[in-house]
């Protein structure tokens, strides 16, 4: 029989966390879309403003990509499972932007390309699903 570890919980209820976490944010972007469709706009074409908005919503995503892997470092050279949070929720919060982006281009504007903000952004969030490796890394010497 094995020994129960006491702090597998504590890291299973900490990538639980980021699990509800990360569909909720995804959920987010869903509920803009929703909100896209149900409400409209009236259109004033900016082709420009569009495709920098669009531009725009790519450094945001870049940026999650970064900070999450400087953030995970330092969690793991501190062992703080706490900063593997920040890094996943600054992560979710960047690719969200992205996004906003998007729906402003289309409150503004009223472009049918708002949709590009929204691909930029859910892919971002698609490859920040969390992952346990990244608490058990972080929580090896702190237990």
């Amino acid at each position: 029989m094995q020994p129960i570890d006491p702090n597998q919980a504590t890291i299973e209820m900490r990538y639980r966390t980021l699990l509800i976490l990360w569909f909720g944010m995804s959920m987010a972007l869903i509920l803009y879309l929703v909100f896209i469709r149900l409400v409209p706009v009236e259109p004033a074409p900016s082709q420009k403003l569009t495709l920098i908005l669009n531009t725009l919503g790519l450094i945001p995503v870049a940026g999650s990509f970064l900070i999450k892997q400087v953030l995970l470092g330092k969690a793991n050279e501190s062992h703080q499972v706490q900063v593997v949070h920040t890094a996943y929720i600054l992560a979710f919060a960047l690719c969200e932007i992205s996004a906003l982006l998007g729906l402003l281009d289309n409150r503004v504007t009223g472009s049918n390309y708002y949709y590009i903000g929204f691909v930029i952004g859910g892919l971002g969030m698609l490859l920040h699903f969390p992952r346990k490796q990244h608490l058990i890394d972080a929580a090896q010497g702190q237990f």
